[in-house]
């Protein structure tokens, strides 16, 4: 029989962050009006620091968040197993078979195949045979694992479960970001890509399911954050934004993460002739550097709100880091979607 367990854990790292934040640093006597140190006659204030730190401390935030929400979760998800396995009358170890193993489908050859594909580069010289049963392994690993999410999201359904723990926020607003989806919408998603990142186009076609899952519920803004490791980031992103001006933004975004590794200059315009743009009018917009402060603007954003890497998403102001699998979004959206 297979053991389960519910939740990541908290690392050490992140129990001793939330304990040492836990803690002033300095005392009233010591620390007087926002003064945090002097030099001379020059006072050092709270308001000279704060543009410095904003960033780490949102992210510092997050983390603490983050590990108190896996442990609450952890906790939640344990209480409504013991629940349901008692009302069944049958043990916890009976019910996890019954609505986990049971109901996870065997994976298909189709699928390893697949996966064998797509890793030959990883794998050197190692035959389909050979591989097939670690990737087997790890493939009905992943689809338990998810089986388990949805059970728990079933319990938690049916019971009176509150969860008064509550995130951090980040305000953010459009700002002539890209959007998909009305703008009444209750969820907003706030996502800060790259169109050179390999983990961002993962991304796409989950944000695709959740565009086509919760429909006008959810509108998706997209915002740019090129990374200094990819140089062709930039102008990709502007040449999205010259793409816009003609409404073939998310057509052209499409294209971009589907071709991410052909980001140079001639492609970024044959693109825009594939899409039948007018391509002198977007040669034009390109060449000019006309969005290139935009997207800096959008950059600088990203970095005073705790963006480090991308991709990272903002559900309602709750940050969600990663290239995330839809479920993911799922359980962010529906806490959202619950609480209005």
């Amino acid at each position: 029989m297979r053991s389960y367990r519910w939740t990541k854990g908290i690392t050490p790292k992140a129990f001793l962050l939330a304990l040492l934040l836990s803690v002033p640093c300095t005392s009233p006597a010591q620390e007087t009006n926002g003064v945090l140190a002097t030099v001379g006659e020059r006072n050092i204030t709270e308001a000279d620091i704060a543009d410095k730190i904003a960033g780490q401390l949102v992210r510092i935030n997050n983390q603490i968040y983050t590990a108190k929400k896996q442990a609450v979760d952890a906790l939640i998800a344990d209480q409504l197993v013991e629940e349901e396995a008692k009302k069944r009358g049958i043990s916890r170890a009976q019910l996890l078979q019954q609505e986990v193993t049971a109901k996870t489908e065997p994976v298909s050859d189709v699928e390893v195949e697949k996966i064998y594909n797509a890793n030959k580069a990883r794998v050197g010289n190692k035959t389909l045979e050979e591989v097939k049963p670690q990737i087997v392994q790890q493939l009905q690993g992943k689809m338990q694992q998810e089986r388990q999410q949805a059970f728990v999201r079933e319990l938690r359904k049916q019971a009176n479960v509150k969860v008064l723990l509550t995130p951090p926020l980040v305000e953010l607003t459009p700002d002539g970001a890209a959007t998909r989806g009305p703008a009444n919408a209750p969820v907003t998603i706030v996502e800060f890509s790259d169109f050179q990142c390999p983990f961002c186009a993962r991304a796409v076609p989950e944000l695709t399911k959740v565009h086509e899952t919760y429909k006008d519920k959810v509108k998706i803004v997209f915002k740019d954050f090129p990374l200094a490791s990819h140089p062709q980031a930039p102008k990709a992103a502007e040449a999205a934004r010259c793409a816009g001006e003609q409404k073939k933004y998310w057509e052209y975004h499409d294209t971009l993460f589907a071709n991410n590794r052909a980001l140079d200059i001639t492609n970024l315009k044959k693109y825009a002739a594939d899409l039948k743009l007018d391509t002198a009018q977007f040669d034009t917009c390109l060449d000019s550097g006309k969005h290139s402060a935009a997207v800096k603007k959008s950059f600088e954003e990203g970095s005073r709100v705790g963006v480090t890497g991308t991709p990272a998403f903002f559900i309602n102001g709750r940050p969600l880091t990663g290239a995330q699998p839809f479920s993911a979004f799922q359980d962010v959206i529906e806490e959202v979607l619950a609480s209005q």
